[in-house]
C-alpha cells in the first residue's frame, strides 16, 4: 500500500485560472471541467482535483515521468464518491508497479483543498 497527499490553496487556483485560462484545458479533462464549471464557485472543486492529480504523482516517482495531468481524471460515482480514472498508458505504468486498486478522498475548507490517494497491491 502507498499513499499520496497534496493540499492546494483555493485562492491560488483561482488566480492561476484567471491569469492563464488555458491552464484549465491543459490540466483538466472535459468531464472534470463540466463538473466543476457547473458550480457557482468552481475553484474549490478545481483545487481538489488538482490536489488529487498531484497526490497520485506522489505515489511513486516513476509515475511523474511522461504522465500528463489529463491522464488522471477524477470522476464522481453515484452517491457522490470520487474515483480516479487513468489513461491506458498510466494504467499500464501502475500495473508494472503492481498497483491494481485505488481509493481517493477529497475535501476542502474555505481556503484549501486536499486530496489523498491510496494505492493497493493485491
Amino acid at each position: 500500500m502507498r499513499i499520496g497527499i497534496d493540499i492546494v490553496d483555493i485562492d491560488r487556483m483561482e488566480a492561476v485560472v484567471k491569469r492563464t485560462p488555458r491552464f484549465l484545458n491543459r490540466v483538466f479533462t472535459a468531464g472534470e471541467l463540466d463538473y466543476c464549471l457547473a458550480k457557482p464557485n468552481p475553484y474549490p472543486s478545481l483545487a481538489a482535483r488538482f490536489a488529487a492529480k498531484e497526490a497520485f504523482r506522489k505515489i511513486d516517482t516513476s509515475l511523474c515521468r511522461g504522465i500528463r495531468f489529463r491522464d488522471v481524471e477524477v470522476t464522481i460515482m453515484e452517491g457522490g464518491r470520487p474515483e480516479l480514472m487513468l489513461s491506458a498508458s498510466v494504467l499500464a505504468s501502475t500495473q508494472e508497479l503492481g498497483i491494481n486498486r485505488w481509493e481517493i478522498s477529497l475535501a476542502h475548507s474555505r481556503n484549501q483543498a486536499i486530496a489523498a490517494v491510496i494505492a493497493y497491491r493485491e
